[in-house]
């Protein structure tokens, strides 16, 4: 198996420690959330669409963007 790039398996940022009033990226996708005192005050999703492009022409995507949705996935399953 030749080695992986940096990036590999890293298209969704970790979601189990939620930081607060600050951009979480990974290599395509990230989120932020904003609190005012105890208030939430905004949830936005973002989207990095030459990111995104660069992992269309990648060889490894397929298998990158399953590894990345996996481990969504079992963070999600830990929240619950």
């Amino acid at each position: 198996m030749k080695p992986a790039s940096a990036c590999y398996g890293k298209m969704f940022p970790p979601t189990l420690v939620k930081t607060d009033n600050k951009e979480i990226r990974a290599k395509v996708f990230g989120y932020r959330i904003d609190h005012t005192g105890v208030v939430e005050t905004g949830r936005r999703v973002i989207t990095d669409l030459e990111a995104w492009g660069e992992c269309s022409v990648c060889p490894d995507r397929e298998s990158c963007f399953r590894l990345s949705t996996g481990t969504l996935l079992m963070e999600i399953a830990l929240q619950s």
